[in-house]
């Protein structure tokens, strides 16, 4: 159930979001009525509204689930939602859209995937699961994730839209079976064999990979064809690195790291380069946010005096999950103002941004304390208390990552 406080928190939010965007004050207005909440934000007085300038939302009090309403009276949108409720709260959902909704009024979306899965001209969306909750995935996508070992999962690939779209059009088809019992595989099959999907990054403001084709993870990709909605292709597995001819420089990390490390180029005991680290800050932090700016600091500076321009390109099952390229950039993720100083503030140290994985698939981040994040479709994650720890993890001979609670703390990926 969703309260009356909580509700105008979100609205809030909304309304201060909207209001950055838009470049001048917004009032957030909610009014309540018996199955839900109407939520808009109203004009300044010196602003003359324009028609389609805006739009009213419905928080359903029971589900949490949102839906959009063109801006009409608030009393009209109570009525038409009444009529139209059994048909927006009654499809099960993969995703629990009261813990999306609360996420939501925490931290921005951002960075998360948009999909869309059209299948007999009707289209289905989901973005990316973030926040502290248990996804109810079509029976046939939980029993396909269940038999995958450990080391072909990519991190949270339960949580990405990919899955998600396709679990949510399967448990409609299963709603409108009635008598005909549950779906199986080969009728997953049938059914989406015309399918076709559309993959889009939903970033911050001004970050030019907002709203570029996005590709599925390696997870989401295998699952996609299993199920019938990609063609099957080649996989585009890259082999780990294999020791230089040398042998492994060092014993800082372990070899399947040191490996990877060698081969990107690096070498234990090499000069930092520290005129390019402050270069690279210098232009990270030119890089303004709606809200909040980026600050360096000694942890992130010295990060990229050692490692700046680090591209490791080696994609494969790993031992606890798969390893995705590499490369420490951080002007690849510079558009990231606002997102890491919400989460910032969760973990309780500042950000900096650090570089990227997989193909600009999560975004990589190093507070003041040298622990290291990564921020992606399916939340925020802790990497490691150092650097090498990090990597360790990316490069697959780490423990796991943990997501990052709500509450700021964090809990091993399963």
């Amino acid at each position: 159930m969703i309260s009356l406080q909580e509700v105008e928190r979100i609205a809030s939010t909304w309304a201060r979001r909207e209001s950055l965007r838009r470049g001048y004050p917004r009032t957030p207005m909610v009014s309540e009525f018996d199955v839900g909440y109407v939520v808009w934000t109203r004009e300044p007085s010196d602003r003359l509204p324009r028609t389609g300038d805006s739009v009213t939302t419905v928080i359903d009090k029971e589900t949490g689930r949102t839906s959009t309403w063109p801006s009409l009276p608030s009393a009209v949108v109570k009525d038409l939602y009444r009529r139209r409720r059994p048909d927006l709260v009654g499809a099960t959902s993969t995703v629990d859209p009261a813990v999306a909704l609360r996420h939501g009024a925490l931290r921005r979306p951002t960075p998360t995937v948009a999909a869309h899965l059209t299948v007999r001209y009707q289209q289905h969306h989901a973005l990316g699961a973030k926040g502290d909750q248990h996804l109810q995935h079509h029976p046939l996508v939980r029993a396909y994730l269940r038999e995958l070992p450990a080391g072909e999962r990519v991190r949270g690939a339960d949580r990405h839209a990919e899955l998600i779209v396709l679990s949510d059009l399967l448990h409609r088809a299963d709603d409108g079976r009635a008598d005909d019992g549950p779906l199986t595989e080969a009728d997953a099959r049938e059914l989406l064999a015309e399918a076709h999907l559309e993959l889009f990054h939903v970033r911050e403001a001004g970050d030019p990979a907002g709203g570029t084709a996005a590709a599925p993870c390696a997870t989401c990709g295998r699952a996609l064809v299993h199920f019938g909605v990609l063609p099957w292709t080649r996989p585009a597995d890259r082999a780990p690195a294999d020791a230089p001819a040398g042998g492994l420089p060092g014993d800082r990390f372990p070899p399947p790291v040191a490996a990877a490390l060698a081969g990107a180029g690096w070498a234990p005991g090499r000069e930092p380069h520290y005129a390019r680290a402050e270069r690279l800050v210098g232009e990270v932090c030119a890089v303004v946010g709606q809200e909040y700016r980026h600050a360096a600091f000694p942890a992130a500076v010295r990060a990229l005096a050692e490692f700046a321009d680090l591209r490791t390109r080696a994609a494969h099952a790993g031992t606890r999950h798969w390893v995705r390229p590499l490369h420490v950039d951080p002007l690849a993720a510079a558009h990231t103002a606002d997102i890491l100083a919400e989460t910032a503030a969760a973990v309780g140290a500042r950000l900096f941004p650090l570089g990227v994985e997989g193909a600009g698939e999560a975004l990589l981040a190093i507070d003041d304390a040298g622990r290291v994040f990564a921020l992606d479709q399916g939340g925020e994650w802790f990497l490691g208390g150092t650097l090498d720890a990090a990597l360790g993890t990316l490069l697959g001979s780490g423990p796991p990552a943990a997501r990052v609670r709500d509450d700021g703390g964090w809990t091993p990926d399963p």
